[in-house]
């Protein structure tokens, strides 16, 4: 036996005691069946969120295909049928292979569509059967609808005498009657088409210059005063702008009738300088039928006519327009169309217009969009009445003539006879009886023969106007009283609003139109309007877009965009 041999035997004697050994005493690899069992668990874990990362995957690309399809289906101009529409979404989007039977709704007339689309879907797990879980199920819901509400609208027109201005082969005016009847007739297509039913469309068209005049029908229901009768304007500058509402019950006002205007002296924008008429065309309140407001129109051949007949005088007044044409989409203005609805001059179809602001939730046909189109050719300038104190009664004017009749003047600035007998009285004072003829003051005892007193309601039924009997009849005594001059003599009596004042009126209550819980919406047309009137009426719109700055010869334009947007914003997703 060699050394070889002999070492190797006893190798093999002694390893399997000493392997034994170190092998129990050997930590290394203990964690290995751990660690095994770990990433077992680690791969089923990872298995399965791989699956609910799939999962919502598949979910979120069901959900926004079925939201697309439901609006889509829902698009009241989709002409192609809804189910289909919806299936074909899904076909398109590889998911064809759900079960899903869209419901739709649908009005008679197509005012409405509503499409509701509810699925299920079971996806198979990779990894789930290791846990059990051998499918995941993700349901789909969507809802659309498309629905055309109602629509109220103002359309406040300018009708001030600048409208008579020559433009290409015509008058600003003419162009006004091509773009407001183009608008009328966009409005019944869109809204109000044949066959629909009543009741979708309201139109008040409120004509305006230095006033808005109701007209007899209208000015029946709000009540207006009976100091006179001889116009049927209203002072809504007493009431302020920080309401919408013209409350119909509560009374208002009359506008004094003859021209409450200051005119002596004062520039005509720009066309000269006024003189001091004692009876002028210019009137406080128009006075002709073609200036009525016509309220809660909805026959487009009576709108039309309306429109037709508008001509132009007068100063203009975008505050009051606009605080009328507010007024008569309010809420508070539902008891006037009530009455008027009674008397068979509104359609019974518009019973409960106005509408509250506050619709959401209301199906269509209980829902309007309230709408003002506010237009004017120029800038605010003028608007004019007589305070109510000074309307009836007593005057401070006596005469020993006669208490019925007043001195006049000649065209060549001379007095009647009757002038030297009228008298001024200002009580408290020892001689309280200023005599226009001498211009002295007297004791009644030192005055020959009977005085008889004028009560305003004399002094007005000879149809002076303000400027003209506080010029002649008021300021030559109060000015010896305290030294006042015409125009404080001419304030005393008048009401009165002019420009800058005008325009913080409007932009007062255009603001409160457009706030939350209102949100009207405002179009505004300036047509060859100065800068001061451009900037007024965009402050007034509902936005940059909805304020229109064009030419004569775009106006009709202006009033096609006017259609197209309310079009667009009345279809509620």
């Amino acid at each position: 036996m060699t050394i070889d041999n002999r070492f190797t035997k006893l190798l093999g004697r002694a390893l399997p005691s000493r392997f034994a050994r170190r092998f129990a005493r050997d930590e290394d690899g203990a964690l290995i069946i751990l660690s095994l069992q770990i990433l077992i668990i680690m791969l089923i874990c990872t298995g399965i969120a791989i699956d609910f990362v799939r999962q919502e995957e598949r979910r979120t690309l069901i959900q926004a295909t079925i939201d697309r399809a439901a609006l889509a289906a829902a698009d009241l101009g989709q002409l192609l049928d809804p189910k289909e529409v919806v299936l074909d979404y899904l076909d398109k989007a590889g998911l064809g292979y759900l079960d899903v039977d869209p419901k739709v709704e649908q009005g008679e007339y197509d005012e409405y569509r509503r499409i509701s689309i509810e699925l299920k879907d079971e996806m198979p797990t990779i990894f789930g059967p290791l846990v059990g879980v051998n499918s995941l199920t993700s349901n789909g819901v969507a809802k659309a609808e498309e629905s055309i509400g109602g629509v109220e609208i103002s359309l406040v027109l300018d009708i001030s005498g600048s409208m008579n201005d020559p433009v290409g082969t015509g008058t600003r005016m003419d162009k006004l009657h091509d773009a407001a009847e183009y608008f009328v007739e966009r409005m019944f297509d869109q809204v109000q088409p044949p066959g629909a039913p009543p009741g979708r469309l309201s139109i008040s068209i409120v004509p305006y210059n230095q006033q808005v005049q109701l007209g007899t029908k209208l000015a029946s229901v709000y009540k207006l005063s009976t100091d006179h009768t001889q116009n049927t304007c209203g002072d809504v500058q007493t009431l302020g702008f920080s309401a919408l509402s013209i409350t119909p019950s509560a009374g208002l006002q009359r506008t004094m009738y003859g021209d409450s205007f200051n005119y002596s002296g004062q520039d005509e924008l720009g066309q000269g300088y006024w003189n001091t008429p004692q009876y002028t065309n210019i009137k406080s309140c128009a006075g002709y039928s073609y200036a009525d407001i016509m309220a809660w129109g909805n026959d487009e051949g009576k709108l039309t006519t309306k429109i037709k007949s508008l001509q132009a005088s007068g100063d203009t007044a975008i505050d009051i327009g606009a605080r009328w044409g507010l007024a008569l989409l309010d809420p508070s203005a539902q008891p006037a169309l009530e009455a008027l609805k009674d008397a068979t001059l509104v359609d019974a179809s518009l019973l409960g217009r106005p509408l509250d602001y506050n619709q959401a939730g209301l199906p269509a046909e209980q829902r309007a969009m309230k709408v003002m189109v506010l237009m004017t050719d120029g800038m605010n300038t003028r608007s004019y009445s007589t305070k109510s104190e000074y309307r009836s009664g007593n005057s401070p004017l006596f005469s020993t003539y006669t208490n019925s009749y007043l001195p006049s003047r000649s065209y060549y600035g001379g007095w009647d006879s009757s002038y030297r007998y009228l008298y001024y009285y200002a009580p408290g004072r020892s001689r309280p009886y200023y005599r226009f003829y001498d211009g002295n003051w007297y004791k009644s005892n030192e005055i020959y023969g009977t005085l008889r007193r004028f009560t305003w309601d004399t002094i007005w039924s000879k149809g002076y106007t303000l400027n003209w009997v506080t010029s002649n009849f008021m300021y030559p005594a109060e000015r010896q009283l305290s030294w006042v001059n015409e125009e404080d003599v001419f304030d005393k009596y008048a009401i009165q609003s002019e420009f800058g004042e005008k325009d913080t009126n409007l932009n007062k209550i255009c603001e409160l139109a457009k706030d939350d819980t209102r949100k009207v919406v405002i179009f505004t047309v300036a047509v060859d309007a100065p800068p001061e009137g451009s900037s007024v009426l965009e402050d007034c719109s509902s936005g940059e877009a909805y304020a229109h700055d064009v030419s004569s010869s775009d106006l009709t334009n202006a009033f096609a965009q006017i259609a197209s947007a309310i079009n667009a914003l009345r279809l509620t997703n």
